[in-house]
C-alpha cells in the first residue's frame, strides 16, 4: 500500500511543498514551522528551485524542525495548473522518493497552497490525479532481468487530512480509490505491452486475460481457429497465416448492471436502460510487416503492436474495481504478423465475417484487418457505442507526434463524449476528419475494399476502411501509434509502454453510467 490518509504522530522523513513558479509559502500557513519556511524562501530566492512542472528538489532540515527534510515540487505557471500538471509532478516526486528510499513523504491537505488548488480542481479529481501520478511514476518492468535484485524500500505517500472539511475528505478518499484502480489498470497494460513477443503471443495473452477476468469478476471467452472459421473471420485468419502460432479472439464482459451479454435482446425492460459500451483493441503481438516486411531498424519495438488490446484489458480491470452500472464488452483480436510459405500475399483477397471482401494491398496494413472482423463481431452485443484502440498508422505519428492520439468518428455526439473523457482523464486526443474522399480511397477494383488507401491521409483512410464494418452504430477509432510507447522517461511515463487508452476508456465508461434510464 503506497497511499494512506492519516495524521503523523512522529516526525516525517519528508514533507511535500507544492509551489508554482515564483510562489512562496504563506506566512499564515501553520502546517510549516518557521525553519521550514525559511529554507523554502532561501531555495526560491537563490533560484535553487524555480517551480517548473515536475521539478523536484529535496532540502535537508536541521534537527528540531517538524520534518527531517522538505521536498519542493513544481507545478509550473499558476495559469497552467491542472490535473495533468499534478499527475506529472507526483510522478517525478514518486520516482525520486523511491530512488532515494525516503520511506514516507507527507502532504498536509490543509496547507493553503494545497487546499486552494484541490478546491480549484475539485478534491476528488485532484487527489485522483496525484495518486495516478504517484503509482504510474514508480512503474518499472523488470520481469526479464536475471540475478538477485536489491530490495528497495517503497516510499509511502501520506495525505494528512487533519483540519479539512469532512465532505472534502470524503471526496479526496474517493479520488484516491479511483486513482489506484486506474493506475493499476494502466500498469497491467504496460506489463503486457512490455513483455517480449516470445513470451507474450496470442495464446499467452488469452491466458493473461482469463486470469484477470477470474480475479476481477468478468466473463472471458477465447475463440480459437475452429471457432474463427465457423464465424467466417477470414480477415483475422488471413493475417495469422504467416505464423506457426494460432490467432484468437478474446471476448470479455462486465455485466453487473445488465444481464444477457450477447443475448442482450432478452434483457428485462429495466435492464435495457443500462447502456452497453464495446471496447475493441488490436493485439498484434509481433508485427514483422509480413511479406511487405518492415525495415530491421526499430523492429524490436513491434512487440508494442498489441498496445490497443492491452489498453482494453487494463481498462476492464480498472472498471471492474470501480463497478459502474454499465454493460462493458471487451473484444481483442490477437495474432502475429510473420512470414512463412503460407503468408498472405499482396493481391490476395480475404473474405471478412461481415461478408465484405478485402483486397490486400500491403500486408503491413494488418491491424485494420483484425479490427474489421472484431468490429463486426461487436455488433451482436447491440452496443450503444463502440470505440477501438490500435497502434495503426505511422501517418498518425507524422500528423500528431508522440503526445496526442488521433481520433475519427462517425457520430458527433459520441465524438464529443470522447473529447470530454480526454479532458477529464488527461489523455489527449485530436479529431481528424472522415470525409467522403477517404471512403473512396479504400474502394477496390477487384474486391469490395482494399486495406490501404495509399500514403496520403493514411490515418484517415485507415479509419474510413474500419467504418465499413460498424455502420449504423456510434463508433470512434483512436490511433495510438505515436502514444503507445515512449523511448524516454518523463513525468509519470517511464521508458517503454505507456498504457495509453486505459484512463481515457475508464472515464468514457464512467460517463456512460446511466442509472436513471
Amino acid at each position: 500500500m503506497k497511499i494512506a490518509f492519516r495524521d503523523l504522530k512522529s516526525r516525517p522523513a519528508a514533507s511535500v511543498v507544492l509551489l508554482a513558479k515564483g510562489e512562496r509559502l504563506q506566512r499564515k500557513d501553520t502546517s510549516f514551522d518557521a525553519t521550514e519556511k525559511e529554507f523554502v524562501s532561501r531555495a526560491v530566492n537563490e533560484r535553487l528551485f524555480v517551480g517548473g512542472i515536475g521539478e523536484v528538489r529535496r532540502v535537508l532540515l536541521p534537527t528540531g524542525a517538524r520534518s527531517r527534510s522538505l521536498i519542493l515540487v513544481g507545478l509550473g505557471g499558476k495559469e497552467a495548473f491542472n490535473a495533468e500538471s499534478l499527475r506529472k509532478a507526483f510522478g517525478v516526486l514518486a520516482r525520486q522518493s523511491n530512488r532515494e528510499e525516503i520511506g514516507e513523504v507527507a502532504l498536509t491537505l490543509r496547507s493553503p497552497t494545497v487546499s486552494r488548488r484541490m478546491r480549484k480542481l475539485g478534491w476528488e479529481a485532484a487527489v485522483r490525479a496525484a495518486v495516478e501520478g504517484w503509482h504510474l511514476g514508480t512503474y518499472s518492468f523488470d520481469a526479464c532481468k536475471s540475478g538477485p535484485r536489491k530490495k528497495r524500500q517503497e516510499t509511502r505517500l501520506v495525505f494528512q487530512p487533519e483540519g479539512i472539511a469532512r465532505a472534502d475528505l470524503a471526496s479526496a478518499r474517493r479520488g484516491a480509490r479511483t486513482g489506484e484502480a486506474v493506475a493499476s489498470g494502466v500498469n497491467f497494460a504496460r506489463d503486457l505491452s512490455n513483455t517480449p513477443a516470445n513470451e507474450l503471443y496470442p495464446a499467452t495473452l488469452a491466458a493473461r486475460a482469463r486470469q484477470m477476468a477470474s480475479r476481477h469478476g468478468l466473463t472471458c471467452r477465447v475463440m480459437g481457429v475452429r471457432e474463427l472459421r465457423r464465424q467466417k473471420m477470414g480477415a483475422i485468419l488471413g493475417v495469422a497465416q504467416g505464423s506457426s502460432r494460432s490467432p484468437c479472439l478474446i471476448v470479455l464482459e462486465w455485466n453487473k448492471g445488465a444481464r444477457g451479454g450477447a443475448g442482450a435482446r432478452r434483457q428485462s425492460t429495466r435492464a435495457r436502460r443500462v447502456k452497453t459500451l464495446a471496447l475493441v483493441g488490436k493485439a498484434v503481438t509481433f508485427d514483422s510487416g509480413g511479406i511487405s516486411i518492415k525495415p530491421a531498424r526499430g523492429m524490436e519495438d513491434m512487440k508494442f503492436d498489441m498496445a490497443g488490446g492491452a489498453a482494453v484489458l487494463g481498462a476492464l480491470q480498472a472498471l471492474s474495481v470501480l463497478k459502474p452500472r454499465v454493460h462493458l464488452v471487451g473484444i481483442i483480436p490477437a495474432s502475429e504478423n510473420l512470414i512463412n510459405g503460407s503468408a498472405t500475399r499482396p493481391g490476395d483477397v480475404l473474405r471478412s465475417a461481415s461478408g465484405k471482401t478485402i483486397e490486400v494491398i500491403n500486408t503491413d496494413a494488418e491491424g485494420r484487418l483484425l479490427l474489421a472482423d472484431a468490429l463486426h463481431y461487436a455488433r451482436r452485443f447491440r452496443p450503444d457505442a463502440v470505440v477501438d484502440f490500435a497502434t495503426l498508422t505511422g501517418a498518425c505519428v507524422v500528423a500528431l507526434g508522440g503526445k496526442v492520439s488521433g481520433m475519427m468518428s462517425n457520430d458527433r455526439t459520441f465524438c464529443q463524449q470522447l473529447m470530454n473523457a480526454s479532458r477529464t482523464s488527461g489523455e489527449r486526443i485530436w479529431e481528424l476528419p472522415l470525409f467522403e474522399e477517404a471512403y473512396d480511397a479504400v474502394k477496390s477494383k477487384v474486391a469490395d475494399l482494399k486495406n490501404t488507401g495509399g500514403r496520403q491521409a493514411g490515418a484517415i483512410t485507415a479509419a474510413a476502411f474500419l467504418a465499413n464494418f460498424i455502420e449504423g452504430i456510434p463508433w470512434a477509432h483512436v490511433d495510438i501509434a505515436g502514444t503507445g510507447w515512449t523511448d524516454r522517461t518523463s513525468g509519470y511515463h517511464p521508458c517503454g509502454a505507456t498504457g495509453v487508452g486505459v484512463r481515457l476508456m475508464t472515464d468514457l465508461a464512467l460517463s456512460f453510467e446511466n442509472p436513471g434510464g
